[in-house]
């Protein structure tokens, strides 16, 4: 696993903005609004990667795919969160997630390329579950690098603690 590259909060907000797409409404959030957000976000995550593992135990490899996706697009918006923005379409999740992996892969090339693979797959596993295209052993073995990726992600982008 990698260790914390102590990015600072300017070249994540930055790296942030850059992935939220033109057109879309871009919404502010104000602390109190932040941390509301960031704690739903943050406790459906938990919900979502619950829902993996016991989808996956259960062989509904659609909900795994699915919660998979989801879990991946809450990680984003609880970063987006943690730097007063809200992230609210799959556009500006994918933008924002991949600007995140450009950053990363400026200090650690490793990691920059685990968090652009680890969205390449959510979001085929998300495509999964309306086409149920992918066999089930690729849905296990993808739902492990995303969950891997969003563990990555937590770990890079962490919020600085305050004050």
């Amino acid at each position: 696993m990698a260790t914390h590259q102590n990015f600072s909060e300017q070249q994540v907000a930055a790296a942030i903005h850059a992935g939220l797409r033109e057109g879309r409404r871009q919404v502010g959030l104000s602390p109190t609004e932040a941390e509301d957000k960031t704690a739903t976000y943050r406790g459906n995550l938990y919900h979502y990667r619950q829902h993996v593992q016991t989808s996956l135990d259960a062989g509904d490899y659609l909900q795994a795919a699915e919660k998979s996706w989801g879990s991946y697009a809450q990680t984003i918006k609880a970063i987006g969160a943690d730097h007063l923005l809200s992230i609210t379409h799959h556009a500006s999740i994918i933008g924002v997630a991949g600007q995140l992996a450009d950053l990363a892969n400026q200090s650690d090339q490793q990691n920059g390329v685990a968090l652009a693979d680890g969205l390449h797959i959510a979001r085929s596993l998300h495509t999964h579950f309306y086409e149920n295209d992918l066999p089930d052993s690729t849905v296990v073995t993808a739902a492990g690098r995303v969950a891997t990726a969003i563990d990555l992600m937590q770990e890079l982008f962490a919020p600085e603690p305050p004050g």
